[in-house]
């Protein structure tokens, strides 16, 4: 089973972790313990039926009228079980508000309020990231 999942090309694989870019520069980071090309189906449903209590995805497009780049959806990951995707994700929302937080403040690095805002913003309605996300940046903080 194993060897059959590895062989499915990315879009077809469940337990993902996956990463929409907007239009705006911005980036969806999600998971979903179905196939990733349905998750995506459902989000650009959302925004073409303005759901934007099940999709963060839908609620930036509808409230700003920008378009996801939905041909340039990756695959970051992959695992079968959801707490372990959760966490994968978490990190990844982490990573990339680090990326955005250095773009945007180079000198100062990510521990600036803007990033804590980019971090909220792209885990969208699932609270319990913030929790862990902030628990991995207080761990950075005192690493520095």
């Amino acid at each position: 089973m194993r060897c059959l999942a590895r062989s499915l090309e990315p879009g077809k694989q469940d337990g993902v972790v996956y990463k929409i870019p907007c239009e705006c520069g911005k980036v969806y980071i999600g998971e979903t313990g179905r196939a990733m090309q349905d998750r995506i189906k459902e989000h650009d449903r959302d925004i073409r039926l303005a759901h934007t209590q099940t999709s963060a995805v839908s609620e930036h497009a509808n409230e700003t009228g920008h378009i996801p780049l939905w041909n340039q959806v990756k695959f970051i990951d992959r695992h079968p079980h959801r707490y372990t995707r959760r966490v994968k994700e978490a990190i990844q929302i982490l990573i990339t508000s680090i990326e955005i937080a250095e773009l945007k403040f180079p000198k100062h690095g990510y521990l600036r309020s803007e990033s804590i805002t980019a971090v909220q913003l792209q885990s969208g309605p699932l609270r319990e990231h913030h929790l862990l996300v902030g628990i991995i940046m207080r761990i950075e903080m005192h690493q520095s």
